[in-house]
């Protein structure tokens, strides 16, 4: 029987014209968040989980589940309009507001549940544009000029075309004006950042957009990325932030390693679940959350 209970919170941010912030949480069963006002036991370190561009809070469920089994709080909010379910091209666009979701998210946990967590070990981990928002609250400055200039062969690639209802929308990003895009991002309050295949790499150009970044620092890409390709993302974010941790996966590795198992698949979803042949998912995962738990315990 599983020691985690799951719970899922509608959170409202009204500064923002009501962004909804609809989050599952993932926790040992001892820790009674309806009751946590009595709670007087020792704080757990907090995680929070950014999904990745047109995905959903549930996707690193996988990834969640085992870290909150180890006693950490987990956090994996909806970023409102870049979801499988509700895919709104203007918010595909607005890619600086999931990590303003995730500053906002980590302010009302630590108003409901701030005797519960333990302030001085709070990290965020987000998958491919998940990977940039996380990025970001470290101090990482996304050039918005080189996005549009630079990302365009990578975001019309026939890997991307060829995604299933998002192709599209995932070009959305080169269309914002750069003066929308907000300089500085960056949340003191994460002592640790996990990018998985983080995406928007080919915003990044100088040491200069990197040099707020004072926080550990883990990059987990994979070799074989046709959506996030490596050489303008996983490589190029470690080639600006050289301190940070860096881990490869081989060459038959994709982007999509990173979703869930799934052994029943329908033929159209075959995109997001069919590995190249002797590539085991399970076993990837499972050498991600050692990699991912080893990095934020120690």
């Amino acid at each position: 029987m599983s020691n985690v209970t799951a719970r899922t919170f509608n959170f409202i941010d009204h500064t923002r014209n009501e962004r909804p912030i609809k989050t599952t949480i993932w926790y040992r069963d001892e820790l009674n968040l309806k009751d946590s006002q009595a709670y007087h036991g020792p704080k757990h370190p907090l995680i929070l989980l950014s999904h990745g561009s047109g995905s959903n809070r549930i996707s690193l469920a996988w990834l969640a589940r085992p870290l909150a089994e180890q006693g950490f709080i987990v956090a994996s909010p909806d970023h409102y309009g870049n979801t499988f379910n509700n895919p709104l091209p203007e918010q595909f666009k607005r890619y600086w507001e999931r990590p303003r979701d995730l500053s906002y998210l980590l302010s009302q946990l630590l108003l409901k549940y701030g005797n519960l967590i333990d302030q001085t070990q709070i990290s965020a981990v987000g998958f491919s544009l998940g990977g940039y928002s996380v990025l970001a609250l470290a101090g990482v400055k996304i050039d918005q000029r080189l996005v549009i200039a630079n990302g365009e062969a990578t975001l019309s690639t026939k890997a991307t075309a060829d995604a299933p209802e998002l192709g599209q929308l995932t070009k959305q990003v080169v269309a914002a004006d750069p003066a929308e895009v907000p300089t500085d991002l960056k949340d003191e309050r994460f002592s640790k950042i996990v990018a998985l295949a983080p995406a928007l790499g080919t915003g990044l150009g100088s040491i200069q957009q990197t040099n707020n970044v004072d926080v550990p620092v883990l990059i987990i890409a994979a070799a074989g990325d046709k959506i996030a390709p490596i050489d303008e993302n996983g490589r190029n974010y470690h080639r600006f932030l050289p301190q940070a941790q860096y881990h490869e996966l081989p060459d038959n590795v994709d982007h999509f390693i990173f979703l869930p198992v799934s052994k029943n698949f329908a033929p159209a979803d075959r995109f997001w679940y069919q590995d190249a042949p002797g590539v085991d998912r399970n076993q990837i995962h499972a050498e991600i959350i050692t990699k991912v738990s080893d990095f934020l315990t120690n």
